[in-house]
């Protein structure tokens, strides 16, 4: 099944995010003193992270496993068109949130200074830019209209 919205919207929102919000789920598990260390560049990595360090490294991943399931959720079940515009503009509302904590932590300087960039920092500004330009543009309709519900009881 699939969701109400066009083609490119789809794939990017309700299948490349997905995948990349299951997999940033992993990565403190996987790696958490990279994990923590990689959410600036160039910074240091220290040998033991403090316990609160910790903790929020673990509940960020927590919170990417939740974004996944809501995600899945809301755009995979859903008939209402309204819906999934209301869950676009939440996401993209949370897109500036994501993007400015990511600029508090770095500082004007490492924040303007993109060849420094490392993965996770490309990830939580380009991404996220990218992901927001992209949900801005649905909500303008450069994409098409959303897609109407299939009528019940008729097979596509």
């Amino acid at each position: 099944m699939g969701t109400l919205f066009p083609p490119w919207p789809n794939v990017l929102f309700g299948v490349l995010e997905p995948i990349s919000l299951a997999l940033g789920s992993l990565y403190p598990l996987h790696d958490l003193e990279g994990f923590i260390a990689g959410q600036t560049p160039k910074a240091a990595t220290a040998p033991i992270f403090h316990p609160s360090s910790m903790a929020l490294a673990y509940q960020l991943g927590n919170l990417y496993s939740l974004l996944f399931l809501v995600g899945v959720a809301v755009m995979y079940s859903t008939n209402e068109p309204r819906v999934l515009r209301n869950y676009a503009v939440a996401l993209a509302i949370a897109d500036i949130g994501h993007v400015y904590a990511t600029y508090l932590a770095m500082g004007w300087e490492a924040f303007v200074d993109v060849t420094a960039w490392n993965a996770l920092t490309w990830g939580n500004i380009g991404v996220t830019g990218f992901l927001f330009v992209n949900r801005i543009a649905y909500l303008c309709g450069l994409f098409g209209p959303t897609r109407a519900p299939k009528a019940a009881g008729k097979k596509a």
